[in-house]
């Protein structure tokens, strides 16, 4: 009785023993500095400043001019120089306005050096699902931005309007793309930069007539330019494929 009462005190002390070494230990906390980012997304056609309601030549040699250009891009993601991928923005809404052909994102991520921006187009599968109306009116998936199809078809991705002519007879073009289908993930724009307490800005370019024409498909918009991407699903698929390739 003795001895295993005192194997159990024996045993007890060197627990007690064993919690104090652990307590004086000092818990590690790694503290990461973050700074604001501002990622500006240029858009041109050809080599010019997009300029909404502008004559420009399409593939065709038309002369076409573009009303309206606006689309979502989710995971907007800063790749570091060791390959660590930092979030900049889950969705944001990039939306042209008359007079401007860029649109800025903001966001904070660590400091120093990143040789890539990568992004998906179209909305994330899980906020493809959400209700619009459950946003702030400010907020890119809000209702008020028009961008919301219904609950079978969820948000549109992607708007892209104008109108075209050929042998004097004006013809509009309407594009709007959406359907998870069309989800378009992963795309990369090498980039090199740094961010410090100085240096906090970044942009990607996106060339409106590479949608138009790449050597994946070229579009004939006064011949086939109409699509909800239901009704003229080839169109839409088209756009999107282009569209992923005509970022630089």
């Amino acid at each position: 009785m003795r001895i295993l009462l005192k194997s159990i005190i024996t045993s007890t002390f060197l627990v007690f023993i064993l919690l104090m070494n652990s307590c004086d230990e000092p818990t590690t906390v790694v503290t990461v500095t973050t700074e604001p980012v501002t990622l500006t997304s240029n858009h041109f056609f050809k080599a010019e400043a997009l300029v909404f309601n502008k004559i420009y030549q399409g593939p065709q040699d038309r002369d076409l001019w573009i009303t309206k250009k606006k689309y979502y891009l989710s995971n907007i993601t800063a790749i570091s120089s060791e390959g660590k991928n930092y979030l900049i923005k889950d969705i944001a809404l990039v939306e042209l306005g008359d007079g401007s052909d860029e649109v800025t994102i903001s966001g904070e991520i660590p400091k120093g050096n990143y040789n890539a921006i990568s992004f998906d187009l179209g909305v994330r599968e899980d906020l493809n699902l959400k209700d619009p109306a459950t946003y702030d009116i400010d907020h890119p998936l809000s209702v008020t931005h028009n961008m919301y199809w219904g609950w079978s078809t969820q948000y549109i991705f992607s708007k892209f309007e104008g109108y075209e002519i050929l042998n004097d007879d004006t013809t509009s073009f309407v594009i709007h793309t959406g359907t998870q289908s069309l989800y378009r993930p992963e795309i990369t724009v090498a980039r090199n930069f740094e961010i410090s307490s100085t240096k906090s800005e970044v942009s990607i370019d996106l060339d409106i007539f590479s949608i138009l024409a790449t050597y994946e498909y070229t579009f004939d918009l006064t011949d086939d330019g109409q699509s909800h991407t239901t009704d003229n699903l080839p169109l839409a698929v088209n756009y999107m494929d282009n569209f992923t390739v005509a970022f630089d």
